[in-house]
């Protein structure tokens, strides 16, 4: 037997690829191969004779020492069973999916004192008559696969482009930042700032390259800013997915605090030059804020701080917009419309709209002219506020199929009422920002006209003014084409936007809706009168009919005769009910 492991230490020491050596029961290195000085860098004569610990870190050396002797003694006493590192493989350090906080972060030491990371295996060597004898142990280099777990580790953690923490990574930070906070002092918020460089298209479309180191200097700007503040200093800065957006993660902070560090980035951003020497280019910054309390989720507060950030650019840019409390709502709104939607728990009303005096005895009566208005119930079968759902569909995505679903909703019924048809003039049905603004919405609204089989010519389809509208062009296309199918447009809300009279001559429609603000100050402001007479001016020279909307009462009426408005529509005439309801009802 003693032959047979003569010979076996012979071919071992030949390996150099793993380290292998022998430790007596007093942790003395009494055996190495050479495989010792090719992967930790020292010659099997240097280790023999050596205690174990050299081969470790001088911090925890001593206790490996008591450790070990104490493992040892005990062992061989029969005092203590095997122990769960022997015969199984282990990582120095650990590998990075490990916890971080039990994660062994030390490794073997080679002879100029560097951490190399390794695999050992540990086995006990017991002699013929079962005695415990020592321990030998095999070392393998793994530094190649810790490299390559680190930049695994560092792609999943880390933005390429900019260096900084990616939205993965902001996660586990802010994990272990509110670990820290709610240990020392137990309550916890925060602050969320969203930041996105305004005008970086243009840039981008001059010269990629540029734009694209544009982006390591606003990241490399803003880490630098965050460290000179006394706020961001306890901050994180890290990359959101889209290119030019940044997010600051504020432990401990309020609104007030997060808004004064975006007035500091705010002042001193456009000094930054993105561009070159030879061809500058200065711009600004637009910032959403979200503080949030102990409880709310991080994506949730990204969330509120992103649209923050939306309405600042669409206020102009070079903005700081806090998300208000009624964002909130909005919110917990979205999964009520999500499932009100997969249920269609969607009701359709109408309101009729009435022809003036003078309009009616210039062409008698026309029959039924009704504004198709959507009532959208919850699970427990109650209304939910048409001011709260509109809104919020908008800021969530939800207002196109929402729209599509109405438009269905409200053609089936009057094709169920089909005997009724030529009674009604015209249905006005709504279409948000989002719906014009999509490619899609002309061939859908087509398909359900034809399986509806409704005349065309007596729908009308309504776009509020100030309506968020994306791709302006593709909107132009998309009433274009229901023109052309026969469908009337309209504006509604007219004079809410920037750009009343513009949209007369940028957009081609049939009526004007007057929003209902200058309405209802008529009968007490001079200047609204002057307003709304401009505005009928406006649209008669261009042969286009005017709704005012909010006519609740007679002096609000003579004020709109006198100015010439075509129809009236409010509660002085009718108050919305089901549509199925007024189609049931004599049109004449």
């Amino acid at each position: 037997m003693s032959e047979m492991r003569h010979r076996l230490l012979g071919a071992l020491e030949e390996i150099d690829t793993v380290a292998f050596f022998f430790v007596d029961l007093e942790g003395i290195i009494r055996y190495a191969n050479r495989g010792v000085g090719r992967i930790l860098g020292r010659s099997a004569a240097a280790l023999t004779g050596q205690p174990v610990e050299m081969l470790l870190p001088t911090a925890v050396r001593r206790q490996h020492s008591h450790l070990f002797r104490q493992y040892a003694s005990r062992r061989l006493a029969g005092e203590a069973g095997r122990s769960r590192i022997v015969r199984n493989t282990r990582y120095f350090p650990e590998l990075p999916q490990s916890r971080p906080e039990n994660r062994l972060n030390y490794s073997a030491i080679d002879e100029r004192g560097r951490q190399v990371p390794i695999s050992l295996t540990v086995n006990e060597v017991h002699d013929d008559q079962g005695e415990l004898e020592g321990f030998v142990g095999f070392i393998v280099d793994c530094s190649a696969e810790y490299r390559l777990q680190e930049q695994i580790r560092f792609k999943e953690r880390y933005e390429e482009q900019s260096g900084l923490l990616c939205w993965r990574g902001l996660h586990q930070e802010v994990e272990a930042i509110e670990r820290q906070y709610k240990r020392d002092a137990g309550g916890y918020r925060y602050a969320l700032i969203h930041i996105d460089i305004d005008h970086y298209s243009s840039l981008a479309f001059e010269c990629k390259a540029v734009a694209d180191h544009s982006i390591r200097l606003v990241a490399n700007w803003l880490k630098s800013q965050l460290e000179a503040d006394p706020i961001g200093r306890r901050g994180v800065v890290a990359k959101h997915s889209n290119a030019t957006e940044f997010l600051i993660y504020l432990p401990m902070s309020g609104l007030d605090s997060a808004h004064h560090l975006a007035m500091v980035l705010r002042e001193a951003f456009p000094g930054l030059n993105l561009g070159t020497d030879a061809r500058a280019f200065q711009t600004t910054l637009s910032m959403g804020i979200a503080a949030v309390d102990d409880g709310v989720k991080l994506d949730y507060a990204a969330s509120r701080a992103a649209n923050a950030c939306y309405l600042a650019r669409a206020r102009g840019h070079d903005k700081i917009v806090s998300s208000e409390k009624h964002d909130l709502r909005v919110y917990e709104l979205g999964q009520t419309i999500r499932d009100a939607l997969q249920a269609r728990r969607i009701d359709v009303h109408a309101q009729k709209i009435v022809p003036s005096r003078s309009l009616e005895a210039r062409i008698g009566s026309r029959g039924m002219y009704l504004e198709v208005l959507c009532r959208m119930r919850d699970r427990q079968g109650a209304v939910i506020a048409p001011d709260l759902v509109f809104p919020a569909a908008e800021k969530l995505g939800l207002a196109q199929p929402l729209d599509m679903l109405v438009i269905e909703k409200a053609l089936g019924e009057l094709a169920r009422h089909r005997d009724r048809l030529d009674g009604l003039t015209r249905c006005a049905l709504n279409l948000s920002g989002l719906s014009v603004s999509s490619d899609q919405t002309h061939g859908r609204i087509q398909a359900l006209v034809e399986r509806f089989d409704i005349p065309p010519v007596k729908l009308c389809f309504e776009v509020t003014e100030s309506a968020a509208i994306r791709d302006s062009r593709q909107a132009r296309q998309t009433l274009a084409g229901l023109r052309a199918l026969g469908c009337r447009i309209a504006i509604d809300d007219f004079g809410s936007g920037y750009s009343n009279y513009q949209s007369l001559s940028g957009w081609t429609v049939d009526v004007v809706k007057i929003d209902g603000a200058y309405v209802r100050a008529l009968v007490d402001d001079a200047a609204s009168v002057t307003d709304v007479r401009g505005m009928v001016a406006s649209a008669k020279v261009r042969g286009i009919e005017v709704v005012a909307e909010f006519v609740d009462n007679d002096e609000v009426l003579t004020c709109l005769e006198d100015l010439g408005v075509d129809y009236l529509q409010g509660y002085r005439y009718h108050r919305p009910e089901p549509l199925a309801e007024i189609l049931k009802q004599e049109l004449v």
